[in-house]
Formats: C-alpha cells, structure tokens, sequence
C-alpha cells in the first residue's frame, strides 16, 4: 500500500494510489497548516480575534492547497514524462478547482489518480 511513495514515476495500483493519497493529502494538510500559521503570524500580526485568523487561514489554506496540488501534479507529469497526455492536463485542471472550493480531501483524488497512468520513459527516439 505504502510502497515507493517517492518515487512519482510508479504506475500504481488500486490499493497503492490510495496509500498514495493517504500520505500525500495528510502531508500536505500538515505542511499548509504549518506554512499558513507561519505565514499569518510573520504578514498580520494585529490578527489576534479568532474571526480574523479563521478567515486568514482559509484564504491561505486555499491558495497553500491548489499549489501543492498543481505541484504535485506536475512533478507526477514530468517524472512519467506524460506532458502530452489530454487526461493528465485535464485531471490537473480538475484537481484546482476542487482543491480550491473543498481543499485536500477531495482536491488530492485527481492527483492521486495520476499515478495510475502508464509512463512515457522510453530511451530511445524514432
């Protein structure tokens, strides 16, 4: 389920996109949350109401998860070199507007669903 999760060229399994989605979404929610706490602390220090920092976190949160979605998406795309490929741009295009209107969660399921396709690694060239 867990296996070679770093290595984004892997054509994977039922079982194994989802382990790929467990990590992938639970890491990235912990790194966003990290990154927009930083974030909300260093850029709006004056935000000490609960009403100012929840709605700060979630106009960060929004744009933390479509950036690491788009990443990661990409990053699957260039390793499996499947830059042609009409499905993966669509499965990106998909995967922003559902990270953005209900963020890692759902959002991360296009992209996990890249690691299906087959890779484009051949060598040699005709």
């Amino acid at each position: 389920m867990f296996k070679n999760l770093f290595d984004l060229s892997v054509k994977r399994t039922g079982i194994e996109i989802l382990g790929f989605y467990l990590f992938y979404s639970v890491a990235g929610s912990i790194a966003a949350g990290f990154i927009c706490g930083i974030l909300i602390f260093i850029l709006h220090p004056q935000a000490l109401i609960t009403n100012d920092i929840q709605r700060l976190a979630s106009l960060y949160g929004a744009v933390a998860a479509i950036l690491y979605g788009v990443g990661l998406s990409l990053a699957i795309i260039a390793s499996k070199k499947n830059f042609n490929s009409f499905k993966a741009v669509l499965l990106t295009i998909i995967a922003v507007v559902l990270l953005f209107f209900f963020g890692a969660l759902v959002g991360m399921i296009p992209v996990a669903y890249l690691t299906a396709f087959d890779s484009n690694n051949s060598t040699s060239r005709i």
